[in-house]
């Protein structure tokens, strides 16, 4: 993604310029520990983009970039605690390298700064309105967080739910980060709304398009060990539409393999058979690759400009990737 390096050269010298005081060490050591631990800086540079295709100048939009950043990264440190991951971006995760108390309690000191970096955008944007959306986007990751617990012990996830599911896990995120920069960038109304539909199905097709992955990818590429989350008995778009349509004993056989998880690899192998048997792989593939082009059709309203090519290659890249 080199046509994206200027952006990700902004918003790293930013966020590695982020005043966090020295001390207490505990508090503030860990929020810089996992931004130097990288990242793709997706949503920081969709805000950049936003507001740049609505006709100003990206840097307008940095504040919200840093927000949208912190608060993502934020999330990072609390999900891993509820996952119970030891690792993130190759390192241990913040409660591994610490504990669960300090990274519970950075992650909150983290949330704060993100709000903090609301402060900064300039007083010609409506200071009420971009607060009262970034909130509105926390809120939704968090009903995303609670309705994928909630799914882990639940034999009736309908599909709509699962929609529902990653749009605030994912989705909610993504769109306000477009939303955002276009905001600071003086958008009009019907921009906006452009934005967040670009945004949100960019989300829909990201999580749909890894569950997909997860199956049907190269694992060498991918980094992930082939089928993990049916091997987890994880209720993604594949497994709720094969329980949807395969017979009743088949589903009930799935839904027993499911609450004795983890799958074995015979076991794995069978839900992998359904999959092929109700031609699922290709409807799955049609249906990310669907949201990917609501998403290039939204963009199509912008008037040409330097920011709407690299938004144009970006989703390129993202519907081709194989990681």
């Amino acid at each position: 993604m080199d046509f994206l390096a200027p952006y990700a050269t902004i918003v790293e010298k930013q966020l590695q310029n982020l005043d966090f005081p020295s001390k207490p060490e505990t508090l503030y050591r860990p929020q810089r520990y996992i931004l130097n631990n990288g990242g793709k800086r997706i949503r920081p540079i969709l805000s950049l983009i936003s507001c740049g295709i609505c006709g100003s100048d990206p840097e307008k939009a940095m504040p919200a970039a840093l927000a949208v950043e912190l608060l993502h990264n934020f999330t990072l440190i609390h999900d891993d605690i509820m996952d119970q991951a030891d690792s993130r971006r190759g390192e241990p995760s913040v409660h591994k390298k610490w504990n669960e108390a300090t990274a519970i309690l950075s992650g909150d000191s983290m949330f704060t700064y993100s709000l903090l970096q609301l402060q900064n955008i300039s007083e010609s944007v409506d200071h009420k309105k971009i607060s009262n959306l970034f909130l509105n986007a926390v809120n939704k990751v968090c009903e995303g967080q609670a309705m994928d617990m909630e799914f882990e012990s639940r034999s009736d996830v309908s599909i709509e739910e699962y929609h529902q599911m990653i749009d605030g896990k994912t989705g909610a995120l993504i769109g306000a980060s477009m939303q955002m920069g276009g905001m600071c960038g003086n958008a009009n109304r019907e921009q906006l709304e452009k934005l967040s539909i670009i945004g949100h199905s960019l989300g829909l097709a990201f999580q749909i398009q890894d569950d997909w992955l997860d199956v049907y990818g190269d694992p060498e590429k991918f980094g992930k060990k082939k089928a993990g989350d049916i091997r987890e008995g994880k209720k993604t778009l594949l497994m709720l539409s094969a329980l949807e349509r395969c017979s009743d004993a088949e589903q009930h056989k799935i839904l027993g393999y499911i609450e004795n998880k983890p799958l074995s690899q015979p076991e794995v192998d069978e839900v992998i058979q359904i999959f092929e048997t109700q031609e699922i792989e290709g409807e799955t593939r049609d249906n990310y690759l669907q949201h990917y082009s609501r998403a290039e059709n939204a963009l199509q309203e912008f008037g040409d400009s330097n920011y709407k090519q690299d938004l144009q290659h970006l989703i390129k890249f993202l519907k081709n990737r194989e990681s």
